[in-house]
């Protein structure tokens, strides 16, 4: 009996080492026959390592490492597939083209679990409570639904003209009150205040927070997402202390909007918003619930904001680097609109250089150079390189903007570089940079509303002000530094500028506003 255990226990362990060797050498032979993997700089620790993945600018070092690996890099860290796509045709490929596996979004574990920002629907993965989102986003943000909210774009374009006459210096500030005010009326039907308002306050510091958090990979939790689960008190665990204080942020920004125009709405006094639409027909909606009401009114502000606040950075430094730029679209506005009103939305289609313009800032400084990550939902074969399921795929757009085959000059800010529809074909620019706001399935809802904020804000400014380079005190020019900041969202770095108005008719139609706003109230 014994020898029969013995036999028997023999054959089980002669069985178990061939069944694990043929799994060893399925597994091997599945990979030699699997297409490679994209080239890329090698990670370190056997495997397991973090390569040098760039802290500063990583979308500068993405494009320079296109010289050494091409268009499409891949990047092994701490287990994770990491994919940047350098070229236009890569990204339209497989995040357009392909959207049915390239639309989903890796999880960032710091921002969305640390921080708390799990609500926002641009950074969920592509699934129903996605499209619940979007869908409802989407009823008050089309193309056609934006043009409601054109009196309120011109009215905020209109107090942006007052508020540079009375303090041209602070011109950063009033273009951040510009943009929160517009976002927050349409959101919450709030009444921005001319300083220290408490919604913006609280929405700036909660964007502020993300911004800080950095880019996807800035934190170690995001590609070991166990480590969210370290005690606080725990050495090496600062990143959840500070997460939890930015937690609060983020609530705070999401909850105390709703509480307040829930009490207007009690009182009759509520004003029209995305927010009381939403409400108010909440009884007879079976897929809306109050928790994504408050998250889309939510995002709304924190997409929108920040990134309208840095396209209008980039132009105010354009055009006082390129005072012919800005006069070729002030003869093109003097010629339509003429010397006694401001333009307004029915001159649009005859000022195209103003157009033209707008989409050179969003070119030359795309406002979140590496997009939103993408993450794929199974695995994929593209231009011979094998991609494999839950890759993060990171759309290098700044890349994008400033190749040289596709926009000769890339550095230079050159509106006129779309005038020539034709040259623009053969260079293969065969649509205007569009990819600014993303891609495929994932791109950004809110374009239509950010592009039309841009479009009367930036054609207003230009009908009355001059805006050029300052001067010192000896009156020699002062020549601005020209640095953009880090982070998800970039924009130029504070300069100093000079907003003066264009002539006596302009200073009158600027004070002519005045009239208006106290007409509207």
């Amino acid at each position: 009996m014994l020898e029969l255990d013995l036999m028997n226990t023999g054959f089980v362990n002669i069985a178990t080492v061939a069944a694990l060797s043929l799994a060893v050498f399925g597994i091997l032979a599945h990979k030699a026959r699997r297409p490679p993997l994209p080239p890329g700089p090698k990670s370190s620790w056997f495997g397991l390592g973090q390569p040098i993945m760039p802290e500063l600018y990583p979308w500068r070092t993405y494009a320079a490492w296109k010289d050494v690996y091409g268009d499409i890099i891949y990047i092994h860290a701490f287990g994770n597939s990491v994919i940047v796509l350098n070229s236009a045709k890569a990204a339209d490929d497989l995040l357009d083209k392909r959207g049915a596996i390239y639309s989903s979004r890796p999880m960032r574990t710091m921002i969305e679990d640390v921080m708390g920002w799990d609500w926002s629907f641009v950074g969920m993965p592509y699934g129903n409570s996605w499209r619940k989102h979007r869908g409802v986003f989407q009823k008050h943000f089309h193309t056609r639904a934006t043009r409601r909210y054109e009196p309120v774009q011109i009215r905020e374009a209109h107090a942006l003209l007052r508020n540079l006459l009375h303090s041209p210096e602070n011109y950063y500030h009033h273009l951040r009150r510009n943009a929160a005010a517009l976002v927050m009326k349409i959101s919450y039907g709030h009444d921005v205040a001319e300083e220290g308002d408490a919604f913006v306050t609280l929405a700036e510091k909660a964007m502020s927070n993300v911004n800080n958090a950095g880019i996807f990979g800035t934190y170690l939790v995001d590609y070991i997402p166990m480590l969210k689960h370290v005690p606080y008190w725990f050495p090496g665990a600062g990143f959840k202390r500070q997460g939890r204080e930015w937690m609060k942020d983020s609530r705070a920004m999401l909850d105390k909007p709703y509480e307040v125009v829930k009490e207007q709405m009690d009182s009759g006094i509520a004003g029209p918003s995305v927010m009381t639409i939403e409400l108010e027909n909440l009884s007879s909606s079976k897929d809306v619930d109050i928790t994504t009401i408050k998250n889309i009114a939510a995002i709304s502000y924190a997409a929108g904001a920040d990134t309208t606040v840095s396209t209008m950075m980039a132009f105010f430094l354009g055009m006082m680097l390129h005072p012919e730029y800005q006069r070729k679209a002030q003869e093109e506005i003097d010629r339509v609109v003429g010397p006694g009103r401001l333009p307004d939305f029915s001159d649009r289609d005859q000022l195209p250089y103003v157009s033209n313009i707008i989409w050179e800032c969003l070119r030359w400084n795309p406002v979140v150079p590496l997009g939103v990550p993408h993450a794929t939902t199974q695995d994929d074969v593209y231009e011979g390189y094998w991609i494999p399921k839950g890759t993060t795929i990171i759309p290098n757009i700044w890349a994008m903007f400033h190749d040289e085959t596709k926009y000769p000059d890339a550095f230079a800010f050159k509106p006129e570089r779309f005038e020539d529809e034709k040259k623009n074909m053969e260079l293969g620019n065969n649509d205007l940079p569009h990819i600014v706001f993303g891609f495929g399935r994932r791109v950004c809802p809110g374009r239509w509303l950010a592009l039309d904020s841009l479009w009367i804000t930036i054609a207003s400014v230009l009908s009355v002000y001059t805006i050029s380079k300052p001067k010192d005190v000896d009156g020699a020019v002062i020549e601005p530094e020209i640095e953009f900041t880090n982070g998800i969202v970039s924009r130029p770095k504070m300069f100093k500028c000079s907003v003066v108005p264009r002539s006596e008719a302009a200073l009158a139609l600027i004070k002519q506003t005045e009239d208006e706003r106290e007409l509207a109230k």
